[in-house]
Parts: C-alpha cells; sequence; structure tokens
C-alpha cells in the first residue's frame, strides 16, 4: 500500500541531512522504507516570526532535503513532476517540498518563481501570524483575507503547477482562495470544528468547499486538534475522518499527521512506524479496502497527478 502523508516537519527537527535516514524524532527514511512506497510532503517551518527571519529558516530547511538527495539519491527522491508522482509505484520514499508560510517568497513572485524551479510545489499560505499573502486563523485580520499580492500568488501557484495548502489561514483568506481556484486545493494538515471547536479546524462549509475543488484534506494527528485536549486516541483520528466521509465521501480524505510538528499525539502513535495502527483500525470500523487505500494515498496522489505538471 503506498502511504502519502500531506504534512511533516521534520526538516526543522534536524541538524544535518543525513538524520533524514535516522533520528528519534517521528519520521525518517528508515520507518518510511519499511512501507514498501511513500510518498511525504517535507515541509520547512520557521515558527516565530519575531525570533527569526522565517525565509532564510525555511530556505535552510529546504536546503537539507535538496543536499540530501543530491547525497543519496538511491534513498530518496524529490518528486517535482507529475511523471516523478507515477514513479511512486514502483516502491521507495519519495519526498516533495513544502514551505508553512508564503514568507519564503519575501514579498516576490520572483522568488516564488525562483523556488518553483528549485523544486517548491506545496505551499501553506501561512502559520500562525498574517504575512504578506493573508491573513491566519491566529491573526489580526490585517489584509481581511488575501492581500493583493497574495491574490498574485494564488493565481501564479496555479500557473506553475503548485498545491495550495489552506491549513492556518483564516476563514476570511479562506473563503478568497476558494473562490478564485480553478484547480483543487488541500488543506494538508487539518480536522473538522465539528468535532473540535479548536478555530484551526475546518467548519462543514470549508470542508465541502474544498470536496468542490476535488481537493483533500489530510487528517492532523495533534491531540489538541482531535479533541481539544492534550489527550486523544486512535478512535479520535476516525471520528475525524468519519465525519468528513458523512459530509462529503472518502474521496476528499487524506494523512497530514503533522509529524515532528505537534505534540502530544495520539495514545500509541509515536511516529511513521504507528501508521498500520491507524489503517488496522479504519479496517475495524468497515472502511473498504479501496476506501482505506485512498486515505492511506491514494486520494493525495490523484490531486497532486492532476496540480504537478
Amino acid at each position: 500500500m503506498r502511504i502519502f502523508d500531506g504534512h511533516c516537519d521534520t526538516l526543522s527537527k534536524i541538524n544535518h541531512p543525513d538524520e533524514l535516514i535516522r533520528n528519534g524524532f517521528h519520521w525518517d527514511l528508515e520507518r518510511a522504507g519499511k512501507y514498501g512506497a511513500y510518498v511525504q510532503v517535507l515541509s520547512s517551518f520557521a515558527g516565530d516570526v519575531q525570533r527569526y527571519d522565517p525565509a532564510a529558516v525555511m530556505e535552510s530547511q529546504l536546503e537539507k532535503a535538496i543536499a540530501f538527495e543530491s547525497n543519496h539519491p538511491d534513498r530518496l527522491k524529490l518528486i517535482r513532476s507529475a511523471s516523478d508522482l507515477k514513479a511512486s509505484e514502483n516502491g521507495g520514499v519519495f519526498g516533495i517540498l513544502g514551505a508553512e508560510g508564503a514568507e519564503i517568497f519575501k514579498g516576490s513572485i520572483k522568488e516564488l518563481e525562483r523556488w518553483f524551479r528549485k523544486g517548491l510545489r506545496v505551499v501553506t499560505l501561512c502559520w500562525n501570524y498574517d504575512n504578506e499573502v493573508c491573513d491566519s486563523v491566529a491573526g489580526r485580520r490585517t489584509h481581511r483575507g488575501l492581500s493583493p499580492f497574495g491574490r498574485k500568488v494564488v493565481e501564479r501557484m496555479q500557473e506553475l503547477g503548485m498545491v495550495i495548502d489552506l491549513s492556518h489561514t483564516s476563514d476570511e483568506t479562506f473563503e478568497d482562495v476558494i473562490s478564485r481556484v480553478s484547480s483543487p486545493v488541500a488543506a494538508t494538515h487539518s480536522n473538522c470544528r465539528a468535532i473540535c471547536g479548536h478555530p484551526r479546524n475546518l467548519t462543514d462549509e470549508q470542508i465541502r468547499g474544498i470536496a468542490g475543488t476535488d481537493g483533500v484534506i489530510g487528517i492532523n494527528f495533534y491531540a489538541y486538534f482531535l479533541t481539544g485536549s492534550g489527550k486523544a486516541r486512535i478512535k479520535d483520528i476516525i471520528s475525524h475522518i468519519e465525519h468528513i466521509s458523512g459530509l462529503v465521501g472518502t474521496r476528499h480524505i487524506g494523512l497530514g499527521c503533522d509529524f515532528d510538528g505537534a505534540d502530544p499525539m495520539p495514545e500509541g502513535i509515536t511516529g511513521a512506524e504507528s501508521l498500520t495502527l491507524v489503517l488496522e483500525t479504519l479496517a475495524k470500523a468497515n472502511y473498504s479496502e479501496q476506501d482505506i487505500r485512498m486515505i492511506a494515498g491514494g486520494n493525495f496522489l490523484r490531486i497532486f497527478t492532476r496540480i504537478l505538471r
């Protein structure tokens, strides 16, 4: 079974590229490799903008993945095109470069294009603060949605074939983007507000909006987004899957575990090796083998194949 995880922050944890092979965090190549075929969005993450130059931090993290692929092409292939994604059918571990915050573009479409040439394919428009592109769900409504520059970013990302991630965006930003896109969008690591009332989670209307683009929602394993407390179990992951399935079907559900970016995780989840427990629990909940395959990876594979050139 192919696994496709829409979001992890491991690049922000490691100090040296070779730590991708084996580490004490949630995700590494050795554990991912045990699944036969595994596609991982490797997101760069700067965190608190007041303490760091976010663009420089994210650039440094992405360069670790680029350097690792150059030095170990037999261990990790970075996906840049639909044909690269097709090759993942043959097995192995594949990465897709992501940025958790459009600050990496430094307010410039030319920087967006430069990073596209370097392999960046997924951009979470913002993190927990407003930026030059849009407002965050935790921000101050600086733009009341997308900024004028943000509208240009959304347009250019679609033209180039980049995945727009709506996780962390404000409700106004979300609506702004949905009204402008002609290709699928994702919320790569987000859950259901109806199940857990955290504002980071998606409303039913937003879930339907993503489905209306034929997009995918990656279920986030962060306990506070699952239950609203620091304690969760695998059954709580399944509850969010069931809610989305009831609204729009399993076609729009994926995995967005937030490994190495979220703690605490549900009881029993220690990292990538624990995904088998989630899939086994889905089977016990009477999900078909086909549905489980699509949630495990097939749905994200479908939209990435459509979006990437």
